[in-house]
């Protein structure tokens, strides 16, 4: 099996380790332009190569049996459709701003699988509320509240940077596609700014933000759907000026680059039918025997798992096949939800009476 990870950030050295770690008889490569530093395991190599040329991206991926993404967001659909032409299935991380569901027709007659969007959230957020739903059908509702922070609030804007801030700029800039009223609608980002308390981290505060992505059409039926960055309180109000006079990036740059980056990630998944729901909480910190942010954890362990289903042909049939998709099979879900456990980045499931008034 060769498995070639495009991209060697945050994100895709994780996921590169984790690969090489997890199926010793593998080859994994890296492709970036520059040389990652990765740990020095006889199956992992780094090979040079530019995520924005798509016809090279494509030769270099018909060369490997599984590619998985995790390029910016800027060049994430592109390796979809370099996937598609090198016909090599494709398990991708990058949040890119096209519908990854409009490659599905393409992908079917490529005769690949390509899961999308499979990180954090949207992602593993997903796979658990496609779980609820194959279990107890379409819900009425669904909120998911994600984030990560610095676990030290006390530092400036309560936060660490973890991930790219481009893409988080975007995060901050982008309006939010919600369902309300069995409707779907955009609203401005940081509206619906609410205080909530999570169990094992305490108050925090929660904004609309754009992650509900495929779910709104994978999952027809709920009357209310949304997601909600999770912040410690009064990090909206430190940064909209900042953001407004375009100043923010550089700020974040200069004063939320932590070494170590003690993170922490927290995620509420809530799941209403009628009079009663479900609620998973996943909480995770950084791992200083490892050196692994949080978000690193959340995020591109869920991306390996994802691949490591995809080397054993446990995807299911050829398309576009976002998380919530995975989750109709109740074994691909276990062994996800496993996986993750066994890294120590668990979800707790319980029973909950729904909210009034949704």
């Amino acid at each position: 099996m060769r498995i070639l990870v495009l991209g060697g950030g945050a994100q895709g050295r994780v996921i590169a380790a984790d690969l090489a770690e997890a199926l010793p008889t593998a080859r994994v490569s890296v492709a970036d332009l520059v040389p990652p530093p990765l740990p020095a395991r006889p199956n992992l190599a780094w090979v040079e190569a530019d995520g924005a040329d798509l016809v090279a991206l494509a030769r270099l991926m018909h060369a490997h049996d599984l590619a998985v993404g995790a390029l910016p967001s800027r060049l994430g659909h592109g390796a979809m459709r370099a996937a598609i032409a090198a016909r090599r299935p494709l398990v991708d991380v990058s949040f890119s701003a096209e519908d990854p569901l409009r490659l599905d027709a393409d992908a079917r007659a490529a005769g690949i699988t390509i899961v999308p969007d499979c990180g954090l959230a949207p992602g593993l957020s997903h796979l658990l509320v496609g779980r609820a739903a194959c279990e107890r059908g379409t819900p009425r509702a669904a909120t998911i509240l994600v984030g990560g922070v610095a676990e030290d609030p006390a530092r400036p804007y309560g936060y660490v940077v973890t991930w790219s801030l481009d893409d988080l700029m975007e995060e901050y800039t982008r309006p939010a596609r919600i369902v309300r009223e069995a409707q779907e609608t955009v609203v401005p980002v940081f509206s619906g700014l609410e205080r909530v308390t999570v169990e094992g981290v305490g108050e925090m505060e929660a904004f609309y933000s754009d992650g509900l992505r495929t779910l709104t059409r994978t999952l027809p039926g709920p009357r209310a759907l949304s997601e909600k960055t999770l912040r410690w309180p009064g990090h909206v109000a430190a940064i909209q000026p900042l953001l407004r006079q375009g100043r923010l990036r550089a700020e974040l740059a200069r004063r939320c680059v932590l070494v170590p980056p003690r993170d922490l990630v927290a995620m509420v998944v809530r799941i209403e039918w009628g009079d009663h729901g479900e609620t998973v909480t996943l909480v995770d910190r950084y791992d200083a025997a490892t050196g692994r942010t949080a978000m690193s954890r959340t995020t591109a362990l869920t991306t390996a798992a994802v691949a490591r289903l995809a080397a054993q042909g446990g995807l299911g049939e050829p398309g576009v096949r976002p998380l919530e998709l995975v989750a109709r099979d109740p074994r691909t879900c276990r062994f996800m939800l496993d996986t993750l456990a066994g890294h120590g980045v668990r979800c707790t499931r319980r029973e909950t009476p729904a909210a009034a008034g949704r």
